[in-house]
Formats: structure tokens, C-alpha cells, sequence
């Protein structure tokens, strides 16, 4: 397999693999593969509002280095087309979408980080495996104009509804040179510290705006949210550090 890489691609998954660095001597289980698509926002929130969604002994930071610098919230818009067990089975169902939050943290006793899945909405909430499941509606638009070759017109609307509230999410934006890489990352549940995945993934990737890479949104963004228990995520003060696109992804899944 040929990957192609640029600068800003490397960074983004060099920095979503920084929880742990995977060992050598693999002893691992295929447990299931998806293919999705996504919008990551990066967000610079209250730290106070962050620490809250982590586990105890977890202490919040903002990512470090690369597009998401100064994130220490990501909120992951995915919209999965097709997932299979491990001998490529369709799952049923087979698709879902959802609305994830993850972030960084440090472990207080020792020097070990970590990416942990704290919260998700999903259209499939029986499938928990990290134990942060909420039931919810998640609706999605997307459109794409423009020439051949050069940059197109994309739109992409989201909104997220609980018996409680909402959350939305409008992207509009003139497309950028796309790059196809790979990558690999372990992702831990904020309700059970000691579980993660493993995942394996080729991605196409469109970093629409960083600000640590000073790279300027060429559109329009709003991400709006009515969810009482994100009250103190979404109370003005956030900021947006980066978006990146991710049109297709190919991911596998395993366990330790």
C-alpha cells in the first residue's frame, strides 16, 4: 500500500496516537472493522469542565503539539457506513452515527497519558463498549460542489438530540489537498480506566483549520449545544482550535 503524507497529516495522527505507544510484541484480538466518516473539532474548553468528564487519578491537559495544539477537548462527529465483525460479518445494524467526546489527560501518580472516550451519543447504544453510552438521535446533511480538479464546496449539518437536548453542528468550507495515511492509537474508557482498544486505521483527512498551524477556516463553523450535562463545556468561553475532515476511514478494531 502506497500512503501519502503531508505535513499537517502526520502531525494530526502522530498526536491522536499519543496515548500510548503500542508494543512490539503484539498479543492482540480482531474483534470487528468500520468504515466511517468524521469531523473532529478540536476545543480549548474550561479546564474544570474537562476534568469533570475524566475518571479519578486523570488530570486534563491540552494536546500538545500539531493542529490540535491547545485542545483539550475533541468532539468527534462520526457517521459509520458499514461495520463488520472479525470474520466480516456485517454487524446488525450495520451502520450508526454518533457524537463522541474524548481528551488527553495525565496520570496524577505516575507520567503515563492517555485518550479517553468520556462521552457518546450514538443511534446504537446497545453496543457499549466503553460504558458511556447515551441513546440519542443523530441527523446529518452533507453536500459537496465544485470542479474536478481545485478545491469544492463542502457542507456538512449535524444535530444530536436527546430527550434533554440538542447539540449542532454546521461546517461549510472550501476543500483543501487531502492526504491518505495511516495510523494506530489505544483509546480508554473515562468509566473503566483500565479498558481500551486498540485501533488501526487508514484515513483520508482534510485539516480545514488549525490555529496552532496558523491555517485560517476558508467558511463558515457554529457548534451549538442545549445538553444539560455539557452546560459547562458549551458556556461561551470554548474555543475552536482545529477541524479536520475525515471523508473516509478504514479502521480495525482490537482488544488486548
Amino acid at each position: 500500500m502506497v500512503v501519502f503524507l503531508n505535513r499537517a497529516a502526520v502531525w494530526c495522527f502522530a498526536v491522536l496516537a499519543l496515548a500510548l505507544p503500542l508494543s512490539i510484541a503484539r498479543a492482540e484480538t480482531l474483534v470487528g472493522t468500520n468504515i466511517d466518516s468524521r469531523v473532529i473539532v478540536g476545543m480549548s474548553v474550561k479546564t474544570n469542565a474537562a476534568q469533570e468528564l475524566l475518571p479519578d487519578g486523570w488530570t486534563t491537559v491540552p494536546f500538545p503539539r500539531g493542529p490540535l495544539k491547545g485542545a483539550n477537548l475533541l468532539v468527534s462527529f462520526v457517521d459509520g457506513v458499514l461495520m463488520v465483525d472479525a470474520d466480516r460479518k456485517p454487524l446488525s445494524p450495520s451502520s450508526r452515527r454518533a457524537v463522541i467526546l474524548l481528551g488527553l489527560a495525565k496520570e496524577e501518580a505516575g507520567d503515563a497519558f492517555r485518550i479517553f472516550v468520556m462521552r457518546s451519543y450514538t443511534t446504537e447504544p446497545e453496543n457499549d463498549p466503553y460504558g458511556v453510552n447515551t441513546s440519542a438521535e443523530v441527523m446529518r446533511t452533507a453536500a459537496l460542489t465544485g470542479p474536478a480538479n481545485g478545491g469544492r464546496q463542502s457542507t456538512d449539518n449535524w444535530t444530536m438530540a436527546t430527550p434533554e437536548g440538542e447539540l449542532a453542528m454546521t461546517l461549510a468550507y472550501t476543500t483543501g489537498t487531502r492526504s491518505w495515511s495511516a495510523s494506530e492509537a489505544k483509546s480508554y474508557s473515562a468509566a473503566n480506566p483500565d479498558f481500551f482498544r486498540i485501533y488501526r486505521y487508514d484515513s483520508l483527512t482534510d485539516l480545514v483549520m488549525s490555529k496552532a498551524l496558523e491555517r485560517p477556516l476558508s467558511g463558515e463553523f457554529s457548534l451549538q449545544s442545549s445538553v444539560p450535562e455539557l452546560a459547562g463545556v458549551f458556556d461561551g468561553s470554548e474555543q475552536v482550535m482545529a477541524i479536520i475532515y475525515i471523508p473516509v476511514r478504514v479502521r480495525e478494531v482490537f482488544l488486548p
